[in-house]
């Protein structure tokens, strides 16, 4: 299966009354990356991550959000700006504060799925302009790579998010 099979969610924005979502039915994938919005409020945003193998191989950092991961399935090994590695797994987490320079590389045994929850102090109000993850653009923009170069997600140096998506055919998280 290939990119022709749509399961894109759309932001799911609270802006004046409360949301809920699901992590439910998350296709799994055979390579490539999703990163789907899950909510999104003006200073909080929820997103669900899944990688076939890889991850975010570029230091890089996010200056405008601190944001945290949550393993929910497989592992994944953190490197940081100072070279420290570690290790996260099932049911462990990550929190990087804005500015902080990391890259990870996930274990290739199964999908790695991590709950991503991210908030930062906002140049501009509103939810007007949110990106298809749905974080605002504002944040968005304050993200680079450690060279200083605006980090582009689809970027060759970016690792598994440049590779076209294929989607395990039948295979879901949290299936219900």
């Amino acid at each position: 299966m290939d990119d022709a099979r749509i399961y894109a969610r759309k932001p799911n924005v609270a802006t004046d009354k409360e949301v809920l979502f699901s992590l439910r039915n998350t296709p799994l994938l055979e390579q490539g990356t999703t990163y789907e919005p899950l909510a999104t409020a003006e200073n909080l945003w929820v997103n669900l991550k899944v990688y076939a193998s890889g991850g975010e191989n570029a230091l890089h950092s996010h200056g405008g959000e601190d944001h945290a991961f949550i393993i929910l399935q497989g592992k994944v090994t953190f490197t940081f700006g100072d070279g420290r590695t570690h290790t996260v797994g099932k049911y462990e987490g990550v929190m990087l504060p804005k500015n902080a320079k990391y890259k990870f590389e996930a274990d290739e045994a199964e999908n790695l799925v991590m709950l991503r929850v991210g908030g930062g102090v906002r140049t501009e109000a509103g939810l007007a302009a949110l990106t298809s993850f749905g974080t605002p653009k504002d944040v968005v923009a304050k993200t680079t790579f450690a060279d200083g170069e605006v980090k582009v997600g689809s970027a060759a140096k970016n690792g598994e998010s440049s590779k076209k998506r294929v989607y395990a055919d039948g295979k879901f998280f949290a299936a219900e």
